[in-house]
């Protein structure tokens, strides 16, 4: 027997939207003949077949469509998807506290449906989720890293469009996303690529290599291929948009929203602090020069009564990065050994390594943090105990944020054949680890005692205020910087993830005959471990509390200013699955039909910790002649709750709310916890499509898709808790989530994460692929659109009481005399990086040894629902967030028996070519970074040559 890669695809498949890909090829020679029986995998199906019969929704990016986008990182080439949602996990969140996923991270989240309904695997099997994880809705969710994988060396990637639980188990709610390394490859490539962002100094550089041969008389290969890659970020001030968090007079502002305050992003929280107390009242810092004057303090600052002016809101945007500086490495092998003619033995081993680093303003005290400076503080003036109530101690400098990561894949398994049927059994191990560490982080303990000191030398002056000349950003009035070492700290979190699994599988297309050809089957077993765990910092997970000094009160269980408290947390499972599944041919050749077939699936998964489930698939195709085919499946899906989701234990976080009862807008400490009893999220899918190929080089789809899921793992706002506590309280009883004191006043709110609400989501894809030969050259066309149609999100049973309560006028819940917007229900199409439209169009050309190309990416409009006010009808009316489209182009030549060039390609090429700057939105570098890129104007050259 021989095994060799199946590298003959047809180009029209290859470059088609609805092509299906092969995942492994086996070529298998029957002995005493010389006739070759092709048979290959096809995403979306565990039966290997004879040929791609297009029955699926699957978009295909091919290695050479893949050079075409000039993208150097996996999230720059999964942006190329238009049914790619938001990128939640991405370098330009400007609120990436140590809470969230940081460094070299980018999420998958096709569909829209949220990080964590896209089932993602390397050659066919899963990868293990990044170890960092960052809420979505309240809920702490994982992703599997994309930038894990190289760019270069990858042989394509695989989108199957369509609910895939049934195939594969959890997670594949949306879809499946299958990168496909290269193997078999034979020779050596050598490849470098440098591009520069125009105007900044933002550049990226890799080098990459691939080697590839067979030895042991042809019996042994071993393919192996390595990636460096080389960022400079920038920082705030490098775009226009992004250098004020104040955008409430940025130009391109609606003028019903130009000086809207709702846009000002600027922190109150700054080095003009504020503070209170028993005699003097409340106070904040300010320069002489704005007058108001009640106690004279050094170097032109003063005391004034009250709250700070918005004038003096700290600008966080000055002293913090857009992007970071990224080291990575990426490194496979994949080796096979043919043991005998009926079996093989297969091996991977996959590495990945990064290092990230990147500029971050200084922290403020939480309300949760306001402790209390003594009268006898060396450079208290005031002679009685004040109270912190809003500082930041900008002249402690910048925190500087390291993020390394890294993980490792181990496979190795065999695979054959016995008669008609082939097999495949494998075991594997990965592990994926990260360390954040922040350095110049201010100790909250040490910090008081420094303000406290007594003594001239080691005191801390907290009433200089900050730079009376930009009194916006920065602080001239710096305190000595061995004060400021005395309080400075580091902070770390490590977490790691692991999967391990073993799986056999077997496969016969060619089962037995039946009514209208032979019908193929496939089975399997899989049993996998995963684990989770998370390391934190001592000063974090509530092993050293932070207590007032002078009043011996409990602040918080953070040491860390700026940051509430959080458990060292860990969980493991594991999961057993079995699936069935089987592919009927119906019609064969008859007056209505070319063929119809049928796919019918099964699977079943049973956790350790969640329950288990059972879900069906089938997927029904109908070629009714050589230019028409329909297409339809059902398949029910289900997604087990994340293990953070499970094993969370009380993780607080403190957020601004307002409390009908009290009437107090201040900070509310939130108590998060997760629970075992959480069940698998439940969805049903949907799906109808069309293929029309009305001559060879033309090919039009079609698919409209429908997902609808229940038991979605939430969490209720801890406002809406408020809320509801105030309506339960004007009827006699109360909200046993929310904490209160004698007096009433909030301790914190109990909030678990439950299965909560339904909701419905559908759309369409719509494809166009068209190739021209001439004697000018081959041209190609392709248009790849995703159309949302419907996003309806249902609201809870609370929720939905207190709306009635609003809309029925009762007064308990209002504050200020005004109601409180309720969020997360109803449509919520075209809101908050949901556009309607998103869609890539294509053209190419090739003529000898030449190629070039141009490309445009659209995203649609939508609305940035942060920001809005009532019309004249009460009706919201939100920020609008405009479409963005831009243009990518390349040209490149490849070298045959030219000399020194021989064998070697170079490719120019221009990404987002009219400088397309980010639509406006309301965050705090102006645009959203999960939908649009800050790169702007990018060149770059490659060059790679071939021995």
């Amino acid at each position: 027997m021989t095994f060799k890669a199946n590298l003959a695809m047809k180009p029209a498949y290859l470059s088609v939207c609805v092509a299906l890909a092969c995942i492994s090829s086996t070529t298998l020679a029957q002995q005493g003949n010389d006739k070759e029986i092709e048979k290959i995998s096809v995403v979306g199906s565990n039966i290997k077949v004879n040929q791609d019969r297009g029955e699926l929704p699957v978009t295909v990016m091919s290695g050479e469509d893949i050079a075409k986008t000039g993208a150097m990182t996996g999230a720059e080439l999964l942006a190329e998807i238009p049914q790619m949602g938001e990128v939640s996990f991405n370098q330009g969140r400007s609120g990436a506290g140590v809470n969230d996923a940081r460094g070299d991270v980018s999420s998958i989240n096709l569909r829209g449906l949220g990080t964590g309904n896209t089932l993602t695997l390397l050659n066919g099997r899963r990868l293990v989720l990044h170890p960092g994880t960052q809420s979505e809705g309240l809920v702490p969710v994982t992703t599997v890293n994309s930038n894990t994988l190289p760019v270069k060396g990858l042989k394509q990637v695989e989108v199957l469009r369509d609910g895939a639980a049934a195939i594969y188990g959890s997670d594949a709610v949306a879809g499946v996303i299958n990168y496909v390394l290269k193997d078999n490859y034979e020779g050596s490539e050598l490849s470098f690529n440098y591009g520069s962002s125009e105007g900044t100094p933002q550049d990226q550089l890799t080098i990459g290599g691939i080697t590839g041969f067979s030895f042991n008389n042809e019996k042994s290969h071993l393919t192996t291929s390595f990636n460096a890659y080389f960022k400079n970020g920038m920082m705030a001030n490098e775009r226009e948009y992004a250098r004020s968090a104040d955008l409430s007079n940025y130009p391109t502002l609606p003028e019903e929203f130009i000086g809207d305050t709702q846009l000002d992003n600027r922190h109150s929280a700054s080095p003009w602090g504020e503070f209170s107390g028993k005699e003097i009242g409340k106070f904040h810092i300010r320069p002489q020069t704005m007058g108001d004057c009640e106690v004279i303090l050094e170097n032109g600052v003063c005391a004034s009564s009250g709250s700070q002016p918005r004038d003096l809101r700290y600008n966080r945007n000055y002293d913090n990065s857009l992007t970071s500086d990224v080291k990575r490495f990426n490194a496979y092998a994949l080796y096979t050994q043919e043991l005998t003619d009926e079996i093989e033995l297969f091996g991977e081993a996959l590495y990945y390594q990064a290092k990230s680093e990147r500029t971050r303003f200084q922290a403020h005290n939480l309300s949760s943090q306001r402790f209390s400076i003594a009268a006898d503080a060396y450079h208290n003036p005031f002679d009685e105990l004040i109270k912190v109530r809003n500082y930041r101690p900008v002249d402690a400098g910048r925190r500087q944020v390291e993020v390394t990561d890294y993980s490792y894949r181990l496979l190795t398994g065999l695979k054959g054949y016995i008669d008609e049927w082939d097999w495949e059994s494998a075991i594997f191990h990965t592990e994926a680890n990260s360390l954040d560490r922040t350095f110049n982080w201010v100790q909250a303990s040490k910090f008081q005692a420094a303000i406290n000191s007594t003594d001239k030398n080691t005191a801390y002056n907290i009433f200089t205020g900050g730079d009376i000349n930009n009194v916006t950003q920065g602080d001239s009035s710096a305190n000595p910087q061995a004060v400021i070492d005395s309080f400075t700290t580091t902070v770390d979190r490590e977490s790691k993830t692991t999967l391990s699994q073993w799986d056999l599988k077997i496969s016969n297309s060619e089962l037995m005959p039946i009514f209208a050809g032979d019908l193929g089957f496939a089975a399997g077993v899989e049993y996998r471990h995963e684990s989770y765990e998370e390391d934190r910092d001592n000063l974090l997970d509530t092993s050293s509390p932070f207590i007032d000094q002078n009043t011996g009160k409990l602040l918080t269980e953070s040491d860390v200013l700026g940051n509430s408290p959080t458990k060292d947390s860990r969980g493991s499972r594991n999961v057993l699955s079995a699936y069935a599944e089987f592919y009927v041919p119906l019609v064969e050749d008859a007056a209505f039909a070319k063929n119809i077939n049928l796919q019918a699936a099964a699977r079943y998964e049973r956790f350790s910790d969640v329950g288990d489930v059972l879900k069906p698939k089938l997927a029904l195709s109908w070629e009714v002649n050589d230019w028409l085919q329909f297409r339809t499946a059902y398949a029910e899906g289900f997604r087990a709750p994340g293990l953070p989701q499970v094993v969370a234990d009380n993780l607080a976080r403190t957020n601004t709310r307002r409390d009908p009862v009290t009437g107090v807008r201040g900070g509310v400490l939130e108590l998060r916890s997760g629970s075992d009893t959480l069940k698998p999220e439940d969805d049903i899918n949907k799906s109808f499509g069309i293929v029309l190929k009305p001559t060879d080089n033309l090919l039009l789809t079609a698919d409209w898709w429908q997902v609808e899921q229940e038991n979605l793992v939430g969490l209720l706002s801890s406002q809406t808790h408020l809320l509801y506590d105030a309506l339960l309280r004007s009827q006699g009883s109360k909200n046993e989530f929310v904490i209160r004191d004698e007096n009433l006043e909030i301790l914190h709110v109990k909030n678990d994460y439950a299965n909560l609400n339904p909701r419905k989501v559908s759309g369409v894809d719509l494809s166009i692929n068209y190739d021209i030969k001439s004697d000018f050259g081959r041209f190609d066309f392709k248009v790849n659109a995703a159309r949302l149609l419907e996003f309806y999100q249902d609201i809870d049973v609370i929720t939905a009481t207190i709306s009635a309560a609003q809309a029925a006028g009762n007064e308990s819940i209002l504050f200020d005399g005004e109601n409180i917007e309720l969020t997360g229900g109803g449509s919520l199409v075209e809101k908050n990086g949901r556009p309607k439209w998103r869609f890539n169009a294509s053209m190419g050309w090739k003529q000898n040894n030449w190629a070039a190309g141009i490309s445009a990416r659209y995203v649609g409009k939508f609305v940035d629902t942060s920001t809005n006010y009532a019309d004249e009808q009460g009706e919201l009316i939100y920020l609008p967030v405009e479409s963005w489209t831009t243009v990518n182009a390349y040209v490149n030549h490849n070298f045959i028996k030219e000399g020194w060039l021989n064998n070697s390609k170079i490719t120019f090429g221009v990404r987002n070519l009219f400088d397309k700057q980010p639509p406006l939105a309301d965050a705090h570098f102006g645009y959203q970074s999960s939908m649009h890129s800050s790169q702007g104007r990018y060149f770059y050259l490659s060059y790679s040559k071939s021995f």
